[in-house]
């Protein structure tokens, strides 16, 4: 007569293993302890007692479930200090040392201490972030903060950067928002992105002799350089000037493009006269010129 397995001859082993396994422990390590059976006379059993085998099995999955899902103290411990130093709650679960996502979720549906103190935390970051930078998730649509941006995007200034260094303007979701429900501010946005990455890839390639010679032309025809850098294609008013006080060549031209231009103002003024208009817009505007601060650059 065969041996009876020993499953069958020791039941009350078998249930402990089968429920401490199903507890969440695993096999090896219950298997390891003295008194236990050792870990291939386990899963002979298993083998030869499909009984046995399907309620391994299953003690095996409602184990797994429970180390996936049941909740670590130590572990939710760090992760509220680091919630509590003012960290995102999204910026610690991707650190591989904390419990995922799906995992938190699961402790703050099933854990009601674990999740008020989350809330608590997620709060006050809110309302320290709202303190830090003036701004609402639900701030009300405010056109001249929207045309700020459009003139600065407009000049070059990259969209991300401004919104984070001025308190004063929208966050990147309200922003959003104003762009869904405002879908002129958003052409007029989408436009003003693209001028300032042209201009800002145009101060970047430096001032090459094409520009030198546009920027040259167009004071001699009246221009100043301030009114250029107002211009879409054309570099701001400080990398204009930046280029006067560290490019010689760039300075010179520029200093004979302004005499240049004063011949040019003489004449028109004198066809204004000879046609009988007063030119007076002329006059100003060439006054301002002569005696604007920025020309002393040019003694």
């Amino acid at each position: 007569m065969a041996p009876r397995p020993y499953a069958q001859t020791h039941p009350h082993l078998r249930a402990a293993l089968l429920a401490r396994i199903a507890a969440g422990e695993l096999p090896t390590a219950v298997c390891a302890e003295p008194g236990m059976p050792c870990y291939g006379s386990v899963y002979a059993w298993a083998r030869a007692d499909p009984a046995f085998g399907a309620a391994l099995a299953d003690a095996r999955r409602r184990g797994a479930w429970r180390r996936r899902w049941r909740f670590d103290e130590a572990a939710a411990k760090a992760l509220l200090a680091r919630l509590a130093a003012g960290e995102p709650l999204t910026v610690v679960l991707r650190d591989p040392a904390m419990p995922s996502r799906n995992v938190v979720r699961h402790w703050r549906a099933t854990q009601g201490e674990f999740q008020g103190e989350v809330h608590r935390l997620l709060a006050a970051q809110d309302r320290a972030r709202k303190a830090r930078h003036g701004q609402s998730r639900h701030r009300p649509w405010d056109a001249r903060l929207a045309d700020r941006i459009l003139v600065a995007v407009t000049r070059g200034a990259p969209l991300q950067k401004l919104l984070t260094a001025d308190p004063a303007l929208p966050c990147r979701n309200v922003l959003i928002r104003w762009r869904r429900e405002q879908p002129d501010f958003d052409q007029g946005l989408r436009a003003a992105v693209a001028v300032g990455q042209r201009r800002r890839g145009r101060a970047a390639a430096g001032c090459t002799p094409a520009l030198t010679e546009l920027i040259v032309a167009r004071i001699r025809e009246g221009a100043s350089l301030a009114s250029l850098s107002r211009e879409p294609d054309m570099p701001s008013k400080a990398t204009l000037y930046g280029w006067i006080a560290t490019r010689p060549d760039f300075a010179g031209e520029v200093i004979k493009a302004c005499e240049d231009r004063e011949d040019w103002y003489g004449d028109q003024m004198l066809i204004a006269a000879e046609a009988g208009d007063p030119a007076t817009a002329l006059a100003r505007r060439h006054a301002r010129l002569q005696n604007r601060p920025g020309r002393k650059w040019r003694t």
